[in-house]
């Protein structure tokens, strides 16, 4: 299963860099004084999805020691269930 992951985040890798030369134009994007620099659109692209994935991943990883302390100081309310014998008819 390990190996079937892999080929498909390698599929998915070349099909993103096939994507990306073919798309590879240069944007003029406005830095925050006003000049214009131009920008390869698949940089721009990742740099904008890196810029929404990364915080969230190092809240996440922040977040995990948290959650995992608290599950560990509050007590499992691990409720039983009885099943009563079938009744005699």
């Amino acid at each position: 299963m390990s190996m079937i992951r892999w080929l498909f985040l390698a599929a998915i890798a070349v099909g993103f860099v096939l994507l990306a030369v073919s798309n590879w134009t240069l944007v003029d994007f406005v830095l925050p004084d006003g000049t214009l620099a131009p920008v390869p659109l698949p940089l721009l692209l990742a740099a904008a999805f890196f810029t929404g994935v990364v915080p969230t991943w190092i809240w996440h990883g922040l977040m995990r020691p948290l959650i995992e302390a608290r599950r560990s100081r509050s007590p499992a309310k691990a409720e039983v269930a009885e099943i009563a014998a079938p009744a005699d008819v």
